[in-house]
């Protein structure tokens, strides 16, 4: 069943506060009321989404902030206690989110280089750069490398390392080359050694050097940053993932110590015992995927799930009346209870129909739980975002999802539970799209007693780094 609540405009922040839409009491039905998530001042979140908007009863919007119309390209997102990183297509933007119904634009780092993944470690934020630039101190968009650079190997690419000491003013202090550059990353936190490790990950998309092309870049890159001195970091191993040609997304679960690469052609399941040089124990070949590029586990680590970016999201057919029945797009699960032997269990799409090319699952996590409930947040696009139940992966059963159309369409690139809330960072409308399209930052919230009552609120959370918690 799908319905709409009254449409609640934006209030207009003053002085530096952008604006971002805030939610007024609606009523609601009591048995959504009651499951939905409670705001600092103790009342319960409320809708601040349009009649347009297409959803479950159980999900509501809480807020957006678009930045006056002028956000766009946003990309990945990490959090640590109550900011927010937002990644974009030139740079990051970091928000106050300790009252998800008005989050506040705090600072902004602007510096161009591809998606501009990011990842955060107490007052260091590490940012992806997958674009050639001429050098990585030069922030300026007339950085880019020519052909000539490129080509000869001459350009830089790699990991930024950026002080967000004052959150206002992000200052970067590193800047690390990386073979191929690095499309993502993912943080492995080492602090009996007072340092991050951050597994660099890139394939060859053409026109690059001798060190980045289908024959020789079969390998990531793992960068040192000494938290004591993180100026000083360095590339300190370049591990092997053949037959695959580099790796997309790898998540980390630090506590068996495993990871789940999810690298184009394949994905792969590493033993990071020693966290600086990941060993292979098992390679997953599913012809069903198209794109190797999204990873996750169960927290109890007996389950992976791995996503399909159809078609690079660019080429897909969209969510189509009867493509639920279809593996396209979808999102694939494995029992990895014996990691060296990975089984197929099921595979699932949303099954929302939605006019559009652009709609594919993308990035995702699993809700904290004190219970064995396994609970998944996914962002596919124009599809919106979806909450899964795959406690018994071979029955995998929506919980609620939510497709925001005003002012602008969804383009979820990332959603991910945090703090009993649900951040989307939006990229454009549309994959072609040459003008301003994108909604910006979301929070949405589901009514779920359960996991109103059994989620953990973590103080931190980089989606590709799953940490021991405390119930």
């Amino acid at each position: 069943m799908r319905r709409s609540w009254g449409a609640v405009l934006a209030l207009a922040l003053v002085l530096s506060f952008p604006t971002a839409a805030v939610g007024h009491h609606v009523e609601l039905p009591p048995e959504v009321e009651e499951g939905l998530p409670t705001l600092p001042d103790g009342t319960t979140a409320q809708p601040a989404g349009s009649d347009a908007d297409v959803h479950s009863e159980n999900m509501i919007l809480v807020a957006n902030h678009d930045d006056g119309g002028t956000y766009r390209q946003g990309s990945d997102l990490a959090f640590w206690r109550n900011l927010a990183i937002a990644g974009n297509f030139s740079g990051f933007r970091v928000y106050d989110i300790a009252n998800p119904a008005r989050p506040i634009q705090r600072g902004k780092f602007t510096c161009p280089g591809g998606q501009g993944d990011v990842s955060i470690w107490k007052t260091l934020v590490f940012m992806s750069v997958d674009s050639p630039r001429t050098s990585g101190e030069d922030c300026s968009t007339a950085n880019g490398a020519s052909t000539a650079q490129t080509t000869s190997g001459a350009a830089w690419e790699g990991i930024r390392v950026v002080s967000i000491a004052d959150p206002s003013n992000p200052v970067q202090v590193a800047a690390v080359d990386t073979d191929c550059g690095s499309h993502t990353h993912t943080l492995v936190p080492d602090p009996g050694r007072d340092r991050v490790l951050i597994y660099v990950l890139s394939y060859p998309l053409g026109g690059q050097s001798t060190e980045c092309n289908a024959l020789t870049h079969r390998k990531i890159s793992v960068v040192e940053v000494p938290l004591s001195d993180p100026a000083s970091a360095s590339v300190i191993s370049t591990p092997g993932v053949s037959p695959a040609v580099g790796c997309h997304d790898v998540t980390v679960f630090t506590s068996r110590k495993l990871a789940a690469a999810a690298c184009i052609t394949e994905s792969q399941i590493w033993d990071i015992s020693d966290p600086a040089n990941p060993a292979i124990l098992a390679h997953i070949v599913n012809p069903a995927i198209n794109i190797h590029h999204s990873s996750t586990f169960s927290w109890d680590g007996g389950t992976l799930v791995i996503g399909d970016e159809l078609g690079g999201a660019a080429v897909t057919p969209g969510c189509a009346d009867g493509h639920e029945h279809l593996p396209i797009g979808a999102l694939w699960f494995y029992d990895v209870s014996n990691p060296a032997s990975p089984a197929l269990v099921s595979s699932w799409r949303i099954p929302q129909e939605e006019v559009s090319a652009f709609c594919t699952a993308h990035n995702f996590n699993v809700v904290p739980m004190k219970s064995d409930r396994d609970v998944l947040v996914s962002a596919w696009y124009n599809g919106g975002t979806t909450v899964i139940d795959f406690t018994d992966p071979a029955n995998v059963v929506q919980l609620g999802h939510y497709i925001a159309k005003e002012p602008k369409i969804a383009a979820n690139w990332s959603s991910y539970w945090y703090r009993g809330f649900i951040f989307v960072n939006n990229y454009d409308e549309d994959v072609n799209s040459i003008s301003g399209q994108s909604r910006g930052f979301d929070v949405l919230a589901i009514s779920d007693k359960e996991l109103k009552k059994d989620s953990i609120k973590l103080n931190r959370l980089n989606p590709q780094t799953m940490e021991p918690f405390r119930p």
